[in-house]
């Protein structure tokens, strides 16, 4: 009997050592990871920035709605004090710099005429207009600007009815 019996004996294929191809796979599944991860910080910082844009925009929409207020008691103020045709000015609020203007739009008072006054009421709904006397408008204007830029406009045509006597 021979030391090596014949099935031993057959051709079994050797596998080679393929030396560095874990290094290859380790290299290429870092880069793939590094890629990845370069994606989602880039992501992350840019939806930050858009956060951190829309918070000062609806910041600055709030300054000037607050303004708005202002405003319309102003308004209110040159509805009774006719020698002033109209006021402006500029201050602060908050972080914001707001511009504020109101002026009167017609220098006497607006009477409707009967059938557009049941014309108003037909649109806007019953007990909506007043069915005699005159109105004057006013003309709001407000500026909200940031230090970022960010600005928000915001406009009213405001109306007091003056009732008849």
């Amino acid at each position: 009997m021979s030391k090596n019996p014949k099935y031993l004996k057959s051709k079994i294929p050797k596998i080679k050592a393929k030396k560095g191809i874990a290094l290859l796979i380790a290299l290429g599944t870092m880069i793939v990871i590094l890629t990845i991860g370069s994606l989602s910080i880039y992501l992350i910082t840019k939806g930050l920035k858009v956060t951190a844009g829309q918070t000062r925009y609806e910041t600055a929409y709030e300054s000037a709605v607050a303004s708005l207020e202002i405003g319309k008691a102003r308004a209110g103020y040159l509805n009774t004090a006719f020698d002033i045709i109209d006021t402006s000015e500029v201050f602060q609020v908050g972080k914001y710099t707001v511009n504020l203007d109101v002026e009167r739009t017609s220098s006497g008072a607006i009477t409707l005429s009967g059938m557009a006054q049941k014309f108003a009421r037909a649109i806007a709904g019953p007990g909506s207009t007043p069915s005699s006397g005159s109105y004057r408008t006013y003309y709001i204007k407000v500026q909200s600007v940031g230090r970022a830029g960010e600005q928000v406009t915001l406009e009213v045509l405001q109306r007091y009815t003056i009732a008849s006597e």
